[in-house]
């Protein structure tokens, strides 16, 4: 089904598995995708991946933390697909530190590189997007937000996207741009081993592990007019691990 048909998404940020879920994922729901990342290897391989299910895809290299990278890339997305209708943002950098052990410039680098890609694409492609009286802005959160010890900058970076999320979309509402947030749980990658994935499963409420494939299709609804009426909100794709944490406090 062509939810997405004619629309053009760029995806911002890390180009990892579950980039690539999502660009297939729209890609099959008629979207034309644009990459966007500072590892060209990978951009270049999550657009080929998706070239390969018969979708349009272009990769952009650079890096979305920097204000004019961000620039130029709207401007070749812009150039090349003619517009933009979803924004999906997926900066992550998940390093951390405990508290004592944390210096003052890692705790600014953690912000800088989970939210200032998240600031400049916004600020760059919302007006577009206002031009048109149309957009759908998606943010990928952590279930790291919760909190995790060793990892106090990450998850109050993380922590950070939603209050983003909730005053964007409010300013957005009248424009027809809806603003919302997938959280990502613990999912399996290719590079883990079947022990740990055994073990990340009996860990959770559901008792299996996520997969890529299950942000994207949470992506998918909130790309799509199927969510018209929804924004500001957050949307858990954890296998009921937020509720679990919760209970365990």
């Amino acid at each position: 089904m062509e939810i997405a048909k004619d629309r053009v998404a760029l995806i911002s940020g890390k180009a990892d598995e579950i980039c690539d879920a999502v660009g297939v994922r729209l890609s099959k729901a008629g979207a034309k995708i644009a990459i966007f990342g500072s590892d060209q290897a990978k951009t270049d391989a999550c657009a080929s991946k998706i070239k390969a299910v018969g979708g349009d895809a272009a990769s952009i290299t650079g890096d979305p933390a920097k204000a004019d990278d961000v620039r130029k890339a709207v401007d070749e997305v812009l150039e090349t697909f003619g517009g933009i209708h979803i924004l999906i943002n997926n900066a992550d950098d998940p390093s951390g530190s405990g508290i004592g052990d944390l210096a003052y410039d890692d705790w600014k680098k953690s912000f800088s590189a989970n939210l200032d890609p998240l600031f400049l694409l916004c600020h760059e492609v919302i007006p577009r997007m206002r031009e048109k009286q149309y957009g759908r802005v998606i943010n990928i959160g952590s279930i790291d937000y919760l909190g995790w010890p060793g990892k106090v900058n990450y998850s109050a970076a993380k922590s950070a996207v939603f209050g983003f999320t909730r005053s964007l979309a409010l300013e957005m509402a009248k424009d027809n741009i809806t603003v919302n947030t997938v959280v990502k749980g613990d999912v399996v990658y290719s590079g883990l081993s079947e022990e740990d994935a055994e073990k990340l499963a009996a860990s959770l409420p559901v008792k299996k592990a996520g997969k890529p494939e299950d942000i994207a299709y949470a992506v998918n609804f909130f790309a799509s007019d199927i969510s018209k009426y929804v924004t500001g909100q957050t949307l858990f794709v954890c296998g009921g691990k937020s509720m679990h944490f919760s209970m365990s406090i």
